[in-house]
């Protein structure tokens, strides 16, 4: 999201072009009006958009620097600058942002599942439930959060929720079916294995003690 500006300045037309999607324009607008208003947080944030859109990855990442370093508190910022160092793979740099980007709206749903994202990626799969959940609380219909609450369930194994989480994600957007069928029946199967496995051990146990009692 870009940040509004004055009606007539130069950030109004980079805006503009941002929004148009005429990005690298836009960057040199922004690079010429901070040589004149270094201080601009607002000026540093757009050209961190459009550069990041310019595939500017590092300078983008810069330029989000540029405005931390005159305004940490501003969320917009930090959850850009998180998102793109998601994107570049940097994974625990974009949990520190998020981190902070919570400190200041912890009630952001939207974040709390691209942080769980975060856990995901480098198998800290509890963190990642513990994230979405918070994300699915904050916004009941966030199909997306549940389904990945419900992957997050699969990959540690705990099939039955990774199931029932599934199946809400899918009521609310039946898109995810496809997603879902592709590790769902593993889920189905090691409920199965375990019911079986549990059956059999009942089983012998059973036999144990009525030989026990015969003798």
């Amino acid at each position: 999201m870009v940040m509004s500006v004055d009606n007539g300045s130069p950030l109004e037309q980079a805006v503009g072009l941002i929004e148009a999607g005429h990005f690298e324009r836009a960057a040199k607008i922004l690079e010429e009006f901070l040589q004149e208003n270094p201080d601009s947080v607002t000026g540093w944030y757009n050209l961190g958009i459009a550069l990041n859109e310019c595939d500017r990855e590092d300078d983008a990442i810069k330029a989000y620097d540029e405005a931390l370093a005159i305004d940490n508190e501003v969320f917009e910022i930090w959850f850009n600058k998180a998102t793109l160092l998601y994107e570049m793979a940097d994974f625990k740099g974009a949990i520190e942002c998020y981190d902070r980007a919570i400190e200041i709206n912890p009630d952001d749903a939207e974040t709390w599942n691209n942080l769980g994202n975060c856990y995901s990626r480098i198998g800290e799969g509890q963190k990642a439930i513990e994230a979405y959940t918070r994300a699915v609380v904050l916004r009941p219909d966030y199909a997306e959060a549940f389904y990945n609450k419900a992957n997050a369930h699969f990959i540690e194994e705990e099939d039955e929720h990774a199931i029932a989480y599934a199946e809400l994600a899918m009521e609310l957007n039946p898109e995810l079916r496809t997603m879902v069928e592709q590790w769902i029946h593993v889920a189905r199967d090691r409920i199965a294995a375990a019911k079986s496995e549990e059956e059999h051990k009942h089983r012998k146990k059973k036999l144990r003690k009525e030989i026990e009692r015969d003798r």
